[in-house]
């Protein structure tokens, strides 16, 4: 599996990039995880697509950001993923995202000219209010240590075990991704999410032309799955929204047969939009 180091102006990120073919996919991973989490994804898709998935700035091999009060921000997080779009030299793409890479990769799809499609994991699209944001998530130990600037070892497994995942090798693995990642950018995302500068999402989702899917884990304890299907989406994929059942917050890692199946079924329409060279 090819992995890469693209240097951005907000820093150097590193990233798999995998297999060949149009759309591209590009995978974003959560608050505090890694690229790793796609592994069964990477494996899925790279027969048949391009397949890139970056650890975000300030997670696992990526740098932390050179200016963490803008680069850790939802808007400056998709601004150097625009970089890393255009110094791959990626053309059309399906844009994915579970959890925090959902709210970026919604603001990454509506900066890029040749997105074909977008699906959302485990992540609510919220108006610019306080009270839509009290609503889009639950109260929990995922939203209580998600802003946390440092997390105790017992913060460490908490934040583990509200991912929902069992495989043993994958828990050791985003253990120590916990760890590494920079506790600047959890208190930074959390902190400017309703700041002078921040996008409204419900708005976004309402405005975008692209086919969004809505895939969530229907055991997922972080998010209010009601409030996340009832977003005025302009085009919702296949016109309704997705639960795999018995899946957390990361159904990706601890379902990936259903949801790969899914992911699939999504790519390959978003596929139909590609021309034909």
């Amino acid at each position: 599996m090819n992995v890469a180091r693209v240097k951005t102006r907000a820093g150097t990120l590193e990233t798999v990039d995998a297999g060949s073919g149009e759309p591209a996919v590009l995978l974003l991973h959560g608050n505090s995880g890694h690229k790793d989490v796609f592994v069964r994804q990477i494996e899925e898709l790279s027969p048949r697509y391009r397949v890139v998935a970056p650890d975000l700035l300030g997670h696992g091999g990526s740098e932390n950001a050179a200016d963490p009060d803008h680069d850790y921000t939802l808007g400056g997080h998709a601004q150097y993923l625009t970089e890393l779009v255009a110094a791959l030299g990626i053309g059309p793409v399906v844009v994915v995202g579970t959890s925090l890479g959902g709210h970026i990769a919604l603001e990454l799809a509506a900066r890029l000219p040749h997105a074909r499609g977008l699906m959302l994991v485990g992540a609510p699209p919220f108006a610019k209010s306080a009270e839509s944001m009290g609503g889009a998530w639950l109260p929990g130990p995922a939203i209580q240590l998600s802003g946390k600037p440092e997390l105790s070892e017992a913060d460490v497994e908490t934040f583990v075990a509200a991912h929902a995942v069992s495989e043993p090798q994958m828990v050791m693995e985003l253990r120590q991704a916990i760890r590494r990642a920079d506790g600047r950018s959890r208190a930074t995302v959390v902190g400017a999410l309703l700041a002078a500068d921040a996008a409204d999402q419900r708005t976004l989702v309402a405005g975008l032309e692209l086919p969004i899917a809505v895939v969530n884990g229907g055991a997922d304890e972080a998010v209010d799955l009601g409030f996340i299907e009832a977003a005025p989406y302009r085009r919702l994929w296949r016109g309704q929204p997705f639960r795999i059942a018995g899946a957390g917050h990361m159904p990706q890692a601890s379902h990936p047969r259903e949801f790969n199946a899914l992911l699939t079924a999504f790519v390959g329409d978003c596929a139909q939009s590609v021309p034909a060279e």
